[in-house]
């Protein structure tokens, strides 16, 4: 869930936090004092400021001055001002402080779902499932057990028991504005799952509810660049799944949003490298975009495109977009080399809107008339730390190629890695010119650590001994970034320098894009990340890929990944003002789910897959969201 979803969060929680202050006042247990109506009043008001500090002080003065249970009570309130305040430090330090066995029922579910909102802002799904692992049927905090563990399964990856959770969590609301913002989440969890586990987990016949949802979300997808087709299957569906809570208003508003934000531009430039090295993936581009383009139903008005060749110097970009701007583009789609997008980016004025399909150089430009979207081996780093955080790994050693490239990529693995909390024990590269990398492996397994301390023991006692080096035993995976050559004598001899019982996560590069079975059975065990275009199978786009596939054989198999950019960047074009909002969080693509950033970053959130008898086999979907939800403020009745 990115920023702009948070703040309509707490939008719809400022109308609940009425509710609750007008429910302070009454005691649910037998003798409980009432709360001062006249604080919560003023603590109301701050907060609908944003004044949260201020909140949570004078929360914390009238707990000061009042005896148990109503003390604890108004600690509890300061916890969740400071919470929506992002003073996260001080909530801990109050919660650390409450003495759990005078917390009445109440309470103590009260500081649960505080302790579980800090879990899932500190990137903890699994403590917040572990703290949330038994919901109250019902109860003024029963709603939001169901919405953190639904935040935790989403943060973690598992989106079928996300969308559970809120399906559950629905049934317990009563506010129809907070009840929709529900089912917009649970739509949203859906669109994680693949279309293969969208039919294979749709084991309930109608009229249920999960199933009912899984459908439409098909349904969409389908039918996403074609809104008037939807349209017309929607009442079958809806005769199908009678009464079910996407009825009426959340179809009504999918529908709208549909039809507003699928229609493309009057005209389209293409801004690519067509000459020079980079022509090859350029050319893929362009053709997967036609193909897109062309796969519309019949008598769909299609925008003119226009195709300009950049050339291969990046400063003549500035010149090509203003001819583009000048012949009546409306949306300019490119460039692709980096440094192309950077001097774009570094424009002061782009009348035109911009889809690079590269990131700028620098992190520091940012041109709000240009969004980026390609295939960053950054990104892919950074989601393998991801993966492997949530999988319950701590310690990693990396392995990576000698090389500007290497050092990128190792970068963004390791910053992303220690910023979740993980601990980086070893990095070592090796030379991609070589054959031989028992140097580089022995070093990162600290294999010449054992043969060292065997050396001082044979001196030490003077006699031969028996040995058998060990590698170190307190890493938990290796992060592997190698192409599929090297990756084909990396594994071997890492299995070799025992370090068989070792997962190993890998990027995209280690796969070629299409199944060999021979040459990459000496990758057997490797876990890695890929966009669905080349490792899902019976999606709704596969007609797609078969058309590329027999027109453009060889050059298929070469640029694969960058036919798949050129469809996903057609079809995303018309979505972008409403990706990340509330009726599409995140855009089902055949480069990965699609999320926009509030630097107008899109990311890719990837399939796993991992090589098995040569093949690369497609693993239950446990892909992690680049930015993560953060809870919004517990605000239920005291």
């Amino acid at each position: 869930m990115n920023l702009p979803r948070l703040a309509s969060l707490l939008v719809l929680t400022t109308g609940i936090l009425v509710l609750w202050l007008s429910g302070c006042s009454t005691g649910v247990r037998p003798g409980a004092p009432p709360l001062d109506a006249r604080v919560l009043e003023q603590v109301q008001q701050l907060e609908t400021t944003g004044d949260f500090q201020r909140a949570a002080a004078m929360l914390m003065q009238a707990a000061a001055q009042a005896d148990l249970p109503g003390k604890l009570d108004y600690q509890l309130l300061a916890v969740n001002s400071l919470i929506r305040g992002g003073d996260y430090e001080q909530a801990t330090g109050i919660l650390d402080s409450l003495p759990p066995g005078q917390l009445s029922e109440r309470q103590q579910q009260h500081y649960t779902v505080s302790r579980a909102q800090l879990a899932v802002i500190g990137k903890h799904p699994e403590k917040a499932l572990e703290l949330l692992h038994t919901a109250p049927p019902d109860g003024p905090y029963a709603a939001e057990y169901r919405r953190l563990r639904a935040a935790a399964y989403q943060q973690s990856g598992d989106y079928f028991s996300s969308a559970q959770e809120y399906i559950a969590r629905d049934t317990l609301l009563t506010d129809p504005e907070v009840q929709l913002e529900n089912r917009f989440l649970t739509w949203e969890a859906l669109n994680g799952l693949s279309d293969t586990e969208l039919q294979q987990r749709r084991t309930a016949p109608p009229p249920d509810v999960l199933s009912g949802w899984m459908e439409l979300v098909e349904l969409t997808r389908l039918y996403l660049q074609q809104p008037d087709a939807l349209a017309e299957v929607i009442p079958q569906w809806q005769m199908r799944y009678p009464g079910h809570p996407a009825s009426d208003t959340f179809i009504a508003k999918l529908l709208d949003s549909m039809q507003i934000a699928g229609q493309p531009p009057a005209q389209v430039a293409l801004l690519l490298p067509l000459s020079g090295t980079l022509s090859g993936a350029a050319t893929a581009i362009r053709d997967g975009l036609l193909a897109a383009y062309y796969d519309t139903s019949e008598g769909t008005t299609r925008p003119v495109i226009r195709v300009y060749d950049v050339g291969t110097d990046p400063a003549t970009v500035v010149d090509v977009y203003q001819q583009a701007v000048a012949d009546g583009a409306r949306f300019i789609i490119g460039p692709l080399r980096k440094e192309a997008v950077q001097i774009l980016s570094q424009q002061e004025a782009l009348p035109v809107p911009v889809l690079a399909l590269n990131q700028a150089s620098t992190g520091d430009v940012f041109n709000t008339a240009i969004f980026q979207f390609g295939l960053a081996p950054e990104d892919e780093a950074r989601e393998v730390a991801r993966h492997a955080w949530h999988e319950g790994h701590t310690r990693a050693i990396t392995l990576v190629p000698q090389g500007d490239w290497g050092n990128r990529v190792y970068t963004a693995f390791a910053d992303e890695w220690t910023t979740l909390g993980g601990i980086l024990l070893e990095q070592q590269t090796y030379d991609p010119e070589q054959v031989d990398h028992g140097t580089a492996i022995s070093t990162a397994l600290n294999l010449d650590g054992s043969k060292a301390r065997h050396l001082r023991l044979v001196r030490l006692l003077g006699q031969p001994l028996e040995y058998e080096p060990r590698r170190r035993q307190d890493t938990d995976f290796i992060f592997l970034l190698a192409t599929p050559q090297q990756a084909r004598l990396l594994r071997p001899q890492l299995l070799f320098y025992r370090a068989s019982r070792l997962p190993v996560y890998s990027t995209s590069h280690v796969y070629t894009g299409h199944p060999d079975q021979a040459l990459d059975s000496d990758t057997n065990g490797i876990v890695f990340c890929d966009m669905p275009w080349t490792i899902e199978n019976a999606a709704s786009w596969q007609h797609l890929h078969q058309y590329i596939y027999d027109q453009w054989p060889a050059n298929a198999a070469r640029y694969g990944r960058f036919y798949a950019l050129g469809i996903d960047a057609w079809r995303i074009t018309p979505y972008l003002g409403q990706l990340g909002g509330v009726l599409l969080g995140t855009y089902h693509g055949v480069t990965g789910n699609l999320s926009l950033d509030s630097r107008q970053q899109v990311h890719r959130t990837l399939r796993w897959a991992e090589f098995r008898n040569g093949l690369p086999v497609l693993l239950e979907t446990r892909t992690v969201p680049v930015t993560t939800p953060l809870p919004a403020p517990v605000n239920a009745p005291l």
